[in-house]
């Protein structure tokens, strides 16, 4: 799990995640007041997972996914699909 160039273990970024939950949240035509509500979220804490200065954990994902009507494991394909990540190792695993 390193990068050969960099020797660097690569991760998923903050901010990509929290850029894409915003986009879903505006698709869904919410503020973040009412996200944060639904999802039974301190909206100061939900705010930070959108700027990217916090990581949802994994019971964050599911109280968000549920609030903008989604499945877990669907909010998690979004999230799959649209940042570039490479988590195989240098084996080819």
């Amino acid at each position: 799990m390193m990068d050969a160039i960099k020797g660097e273990q690569r991760m998923l970024r903050a901010e990509e995640i929290g850029h894409i939950i915003r986009e879903l949240r505006e698709q869904k035509g919410l503020t973040q007041e009412e996200l944060s509500g639904f999802a039974t979220l301190d909206r100061t804490h939900y705010s930070k997972i959108e700027r990217g200065l916090r990581s949802p954990t994994i019971d964050t994902i599911f109280k968000i996914s549920f609030a903008l009507d989604m499945k877990p494991h669907e909010l998690i394909q979004v999230i799959e699909e649209r940042v570039a990540f490479d988590f195989q190792e240098e084996s080819g695993r």
